[in-house]
């Protein structure tokens, strides 16, 4: 999955609200169907659960406008560890260990990208946390992302494994621009 744990569970809150106002929406209807057919005569009642159901329809949509930005609470930072030429980051979800080559070698800002091991939706700060840990040997193939803004370009390779196959980088770290890098 592309958004990790935490994002699995944001998409899957969205989608049982979705299903939860799809189910409302249809015993309303036959509330009202019932209604017609049956001259209950409960219009007020109808009236309130429509206007529940516009309600949680609008405080749906108002939430669900701003699930993709990335400045969420559930994008963890990756560390950085201290071994290697290359930037050597630990991912907290998997404790994978991934290498970026950077072409200008001048972070400005976060770059939030997807774990080269595991998919987990992540952020690396301009000053990422230090830890120490072994890199293990063998690397994946790399993978060349570039900002169609600046032209900075990120090369990724996955440490110890194959390389996860959706692999996205959402911002760049050169321009700060958040705008998904292309791949190459």
């Amino acid at each position: 999955m592309v958004w990790g744990a935490e994002g699995d569970n944001i998409k899957n809150i969205w989608f049982f609200s979705f299903i939860f106002l799809l189910i409302f929406s249809f015993l309303v209807f036959l509330l009202s169907i019932f209604d017609i057919l049956m001259n209950v005569n409960v219009p007020s009642l109808i009236f309130i659960l429509y206007m529940i159901l516009f309600g949680a329809a609008f405080i749906i949509f108002l939430l669900s406008s701003n699930r993709f930005t990335f400045k969420e609470n559930y994008i963890k930072t990756f560390t950085k560890t201290l071994y290697g030429g290359l930037y050597h980051f630990q991912c907290p979800s998997c404790k994978g260990i991934f290498a970026i080559k950077e072409s200008m070698y001048n972070t400005k800002g976060e770059t939030i990208i997807t774990c080269p091991d595991c998919g987990h939706l992540g952020k690396i700060s301009s000053s990422p946390p230090k830890t120490i840990g072994l890199i293990p040997e063998k690397k994946s193939k790399n993978v060349l992302f570039k900002c169609l803004y600046c032209g900075e370009s990120l090369k990724i390779w996955a440490e110890g494994t194959d390389i996860y196959p959706k692999l996205k980088v959402f911002s760049c770290p050169y321009c700060g621009r958040e705008k998904r890098l292309k791949e190459y």
